[in-house]
């Protein structure tokens, strides 16, 4: 009786059980931030790329220039959630399929997830503007729902209500937000819609056009 009175194997079990879980959610946080900063690099390194190439074009190829080159960028973090070999289920072989290695898979829902504004005259003084919004889908379960939540930009009142509590600590942090995430339907070619949780990611870049490409474009076909 006394080596059981002392023994604190319960005492143990019982501090595993409550912070086993909390660990696992901060995991889940870390490894979904993870891919957040990554898509953010790449993003950035997409809006100076579209306003580079699209500044060897004229005003009226500009635009298709760039979204080329930002969705062949872009098609390496689309992480779209369903996929397969057929080319119905994936983009375009442009953006998609690299010279050599073949085609990037989970790309299907690229042409959604990317959007290119680049400016169409040679008026601003700065260059050849590139701004691209990327909708990064959130796929690490739980923390992906709860980060596109606070991302949510047209909160509901009720959404609204919950943000407040939230920021003035008083009320926990819920999974149950969960049913209340930024999300975008997709036609996955089943009866529902797929619904995934994301996050709008967006950057804008500025190249100056050289003299030489602005009086006289390189392409002209």
């Amino acid at each position: 009786m006394k080596r059981l009175a002392k023994s604190n194997d319960g005492a143990i079990l019982l501090e595993f059980v409550l912070c086993f879980p909390i660990l696992v959610v901060l995991f889940l946080f870390a490894v979904q931030f993870s891919y957040i900063m990554i898509a953010w690099q790449v993003v950035h390194y997409s809006a100076y790329m579209g306003a580079r190439s699209a500044m060897t074009e004229n005003v009226i190829k500009r635009k298709g220039k760039a979204e080329k080159v930002v969705k062949r960028i872009l098609a390496v973090v689309s992480a779209s959630p369903s996929d397969s070999k057929e080319s119905k289920d994936r983009a375009k072989d442009e953006f998609c399929k690299l010279d050599g290695w073949g085609w990037l898979p989970n790309t299907k829902y690229l042409d959604q997830q990317v959007d290119v504004d680049i400016s169409m005259t040679n008026l601003d003084p700065r260059g050849v503007i590139c701004t691209v919004k990327f909708k990064a889908f959130l796929t690490v379960p739980v923390a992906g729902r709860l980060i596109s939540f606070f991302a949510k930009e047209d909160k509901s009142e009720e959404e609204k209500k919950w943000q407040d509590l939230l920021d003035n600590q008083a009320y926990a942090l819920n999974p149950a937000l969960i049913e209340y995430s930024n999300e975008i339907e997709l036609d996955s070619g089943e009866k529902e819609k797929l619904k995934i949780p994301y996050i709008t990611l967006t950057s804008s870049s500025a190249v100056a056009i050289p003299y030489s490409t602005l009086k006289y474009p390189i392409a002209l076909e």
